[in-house]
């Protein structure tokens, strides 16, 4: 929970939706994944930085009913996912997305989430990086030395150790705590919703496009999550569960949160890290992210610690590991096959550059597009007879 608090509440804070919503939406957009998946694959649904764009748009349209529409829309796209993968044998994705282009572009989700490292650190300049370096340490130590019930909780250990650290430095802000109740109601985005004047095409539109974008994403994350915990999820609980789950979640936080949602790679990360796959172990967390919309001192706790805590300092050791699980993925690839060699830099430097195609509408960068490319690639470069 604590691995995918920030990126949960910075999506949030972007979007200027209320973080009661949004932590209550997370958390139901990650129990209705987990039902629909049978309780089989670990991943934990929350806010999405990919639909911020489309969300902003809705927002100003046609408020959270807008949203709620372009969150439907989604849902459907990817229903129409699940229901081709319930007919289609998921061999047949492995004949598109081999092992080279799955590993290549598990290494791209972690080297572009270590980007957003320097905004966590934000203005807090060397003592925010120091004490971010100490919050690795503290992760470090206790995830190697600590036996027992303490060595399954390092990011809880390392948080703790930086945000003491962070407090004679004045980077912890207590005024959070003024005037807050003990039980506060969440506003949710259904509460706030009314009639729409403009049309809604364009929105459509656009949620059509990011969804298509976001399902190549989809796709990136449980195939890195299946490598760590040695599971072929696109097998069970198979993608057309896992499509349809992410569908109902995308639902549930348009609703809740009025924003969009999809696969973390911070929890992808923890699972790794933490060696725990247990998918009660997400359920907990979900719950317990349901529960920060209703608990206003835990809103404010958790408010108050500093980004450089948990964005700087544990997301130094989450974002790394996702990249080092590829790193394992590519180990057994050979690289002496020109094939392999060309899907690994291709994807690799479309990934990483920052490059973009396309526009407001539609547009593919990052990780969505290194894995069209590698997959377009794939298809075209035939294996060479001996």
């Amino acid at each position: 929970m604590l691995s995918c608090f920030t990126a949960t509440a910075l999506i949030a804070q972007v979007c200027g939706v209320p973080l009661s919503g949004a932590f209550f939406g997370a958390g139901a957009a990650t129990i209705i994944y987990w039902i629909v998946t049978k309780g089989k694959s670990p991943m934990f649904i929350s806010n999405s930085g990919a639909f911020v764009a489309p969300v902003l748009a809705a927002l100003a349209a046609g408020g959270y009913s807008a949203v709620a529409v372009g969150g439907a829309v989604s849902c459907i796209v990817y229903v129409i996912f699940g229901l081709i993968f319930n007919y289609i044998s998921v061999d047949n994705l492995y004949k598109v997305m081999p092992r080279v282009l799955i590993g290549s572009v598990t290494v791209v989700i972690g080297i572009n989430l270590m980007g957003f490292i320097p905004g966590y650190i934000g203005d807090t300049g060397n003592v925010g990086l120091v004490i971010a370096l100490i919050t690795v340490l503290a992760i470090a130590i206790s995830s190697h030395y600590f036996k027992g019930a303490l060595a399954m909780f390092p990011f809880l250990i390392g948080t703790l150790v930086g945000y003491i650290v962070a407090i004679p430095f004045g980077l912890v802000d207590f005024s959070v705590f003024n005037n807050i109740h003990l039980i506060n109601i969440p506003t949710f985005a259904f509460m706030n919703m009314h009639k729409m004047d403009n049309s809604i095409i364009p929105i459509v539109i656009m949620y059509v496009a990011f969804t298509i974008s976001a399902i190549c994403e989809c796709l990136s994350d449980h195939a890195a999550l299946g490598g760590i915990i040695g599971v072929d999820l696109y097998k069970e609980p198979g993608l057309g569960r896992i499509f349809v789950g992410e569908g109902a979640a995308n639902l549930a936080t348009s609703f809740f949160g009025g924003l969009g949602a999809c696969s973390y790679g911070e929890g992808v990360a923890a699972v790794g890290f933490s060696k725990c796959a247990s998918t009660k172990v997400t359920l907990t967390a979900a719950i317990m992210m349901m529960a920060l919309g209703f608990f206003e001192p835990v809103q404010a706790f958790i408010a108050s610690i500093p980004s450089c805590v948990i964005g700087g300092g544990a997301a130094c050791v989450l974002y790394g590991f996702i990249s080092s699980s590829g790193i394992r993925l590519l180990k057994d690839v050979d690289f002496n096959n020109q094939k392999n060699l060309i899907i690994c830099s291709v994807v690799l430097s479309l990934g990483i550059s920052g490059v973009v195609l396309g526009g407001e509408v539609f547009s593919l960068s990052g990780t969505a597009l290194a894995l069209v490319a590698g997959v377009i690639l794939n298809l075209i470069l035939r294996e060479k007879k001996v």
